[in-house]
């Protein structure tokens, strides 16, 4: 069996998409996710579901939420994703499917022979490819596709250029993400070959460097450059700074980070001085547990990431309850595969907390009837841990001083930097702030700068910068390790760094004394 794309995934009414959805849903879950998902086979049963009596998106309550902490893997149980993937076998494919279902593979196995039908199923359910997830675990957690699941991320990529308003016979995409087993990369890979659009794939500055890549793009003249916001704008910075002609490029996609409405205005500024005239900016969100992606349409910010209801089932909850909040209502994002092999969620906790929900109206920008998500997303682990996060015994939102320190005009990058006074574990916290402000500003402003966005903070959060140091750009640009890491180190929290070495060096003092 091969995927079979929609043609109508973003033209059904609400209650077509509802209907569709409840159809989908039932066939997946007695089809494929009960009978030959290790994880929920065993959870259906132990909590007494009939998978038969799921039949529409409101039957979804009757399912408990899965969530990270059932599938990434620990030291105890490496193996513990593997409970995810979809697992067929004929005793598993007699029990569980209909005659409706077995009688076209019997007809195969009769007429063209048993190997037929093994090469046939092998396609559609042996794991040919991985995602990995890209958290601060130590453990990154696999999520496996099939090439049923590559058909699939290929008719993505197709619809989130679409929705982008790329054109497929005359536009160019260059590729910028980091070179890796990560859904991001491989997203626009795919997008390359579903709208047949020529893409080149740069693997990022790691793989190709940003002279190489700004050589790439005064070569290929691409109509859209795609990565992350820190790099894409560090890379129009020196393509500012060198005066090169961008007048072809129509956008930039982003993904992997936040793109605030500062950090938009800030790139369209720079890429209307270089030549591009209504520049796009679309932001890009992804998460490997669907391994797939979602694109705003050219109303950006507006207009939200355009799902694909035919896929998959968003359900906006409330983080502490897990109830439904309603459509505009600020809720933790539920994601629910209704297509796919390999590795398969359902009514999984994504952690992502989207500021003003889901909506289902019609979108007044592109005009597709798709549900489509609110473009500000908080981690809800981010808000109860590290980015609301207890700085001198103050609870403050380093995402808010993020935002405040992408809108100051006259700050080209920015570090900040968490840490204990003297690298005493039981010390104070200390807040250090490393600024590259504009060429162009001289020293005096560049001290008056750092006063006033130390001021600006402290009003903000109520806690004092213990120390703003004004450094070369280069500089703070290797502090962020913008060359070599993956992803920029914006927020660098050293606390738990200086408790670990500190219990390092007392074992090895007494390991010493014995």
């Amino acid at each position: 069996m091969t995927f079979k794309a929609s043609d109508k995934w973003d033209s059904m009414s609400p209650e077509e998409i509802r209907e569709e959805q409840g159809r989908k849903l039932h066939r997946y879950i007695k089809e494929q996710l009960v009978p030959f998902s290790p994880y929920y086979s065993k959870l259906f049963k132990e909590h007494g579901i009939d998978p038969d009596s799921i039949r529409s998106v409101d039957d979804l309550d009757k399912i408990p939420f899965s969530s990270k902490n059932e599938i990434a893997p620990t030291s105890e149980a490496p193996n513990r994703p593997r409970d995810f993937v979809l697992q067929p076998n004929p005793e598993l494919i007699r029990a569980h499917w209909g005659l409706g279902k077995k009688l076209p593979l019997l007809a195969k196995k009769l007429f063209l022979g048993k190997e037929s039908v093994v090469r046939d199923l092998s396609v559609e359910y042996r794991p040919v490819s991985v995602f990995f997830t890209t958290g601060r675990s130590a453990l990154p957690t696999a999520f496996t596709l099939t090439r049923y699941d590559l058909d699939l991320l290929q008719e993505v990529g197709r619809r989130i250029l679409e929705v982008a308003k790329v054109n497929f016979e005359e536009d160019r995409i260059l590729n910028i993400f980091p070179f890796a087993p990560h859904l991001a990369f491989w997203q626009v890979y795919y997008a390359g070959l579903g709208g047949t659009v020529f893409t080149l794939n740069t693997g990022g500055g790691k793989v190709m460097g940003s002279e190489g890549i700004l050589q790439a793009i005064e070569k290929i003249k691409p109509a859209y450059l795609v990565g992350i916001p820190g790099y894409i704008y560090h890379l129009l910075r020196k393509a500012h700074e060198a005066k090169m002609d961008l007048s072809f490029l129509k956008g930039l996609a982003l993904g992997g980070d936040q793109v605030t409405p500062a950090y938009r205005q800030r790139v369209k500024d720079i890429l209307t001085n270089m030549g591009s005239t209504s520049p796009r900016v679309v932001s890009v969100l992804g998460f490997t547990e669907a391994r797939k992606c979602w694109a705003e349409c050219e109303g950006e910010a507006d207009a939200g990431f355009h799902t694909y209801p035919d896929l998959e089932i968003m359900e906006i909850v409330d983080p502490d309850t897990g109830k439904p909040v309603g459509p505009g209502e600020t809720g933790e994002l539920v994601y629910t595969n209704l297509d796919g092999r390999g590795t398969s969620v359902l009514r999984y906790r994504t952690g992502d907390l989207i500021i003003g929900g889901m909506t289902y109206e019609q979108c007044p920008h592109c005009g597709r009837s798709a549900p489509r998500i609110a473009s500000q997303l908080e981690r809800v682990s981010n808000m109860k841990n590290f980015q609301l996060s207890k700085v001198k015994g103050t609870l403050v939102n380093l995402n808010m001083i993020k935002d405040m320190l992408d809108s100051y005009p006259l700050i080209e990058e920015w570090q900040l930097v968490i840490r204990k006074k003297d690298g005493d574990e039981f010390g104070m916290d200390e807040l250090l702030l490393n600024l590259a402000v504009s060429s162009t500003t001289t020293p005096e402003n560049a001290e008056k700068v750092a006063k006033e966005v130390e001021e600006q903070i402290f009003k903000a959060s109520e806690v004092r910068i213990n120390e703003v140091k004004i450094l070369p750009l280069a500089e703070v640009l290797d502090l962020l390790g913008m060359e070599t890491q993956l992803k920029e180190k914006r927020i660098v929290d050293l606390r738990n760094q200086t408790a670990n070495q500190a219990q390092s060096e007392k074992v090895t003092s007494t390991e010493e004394a014995s």
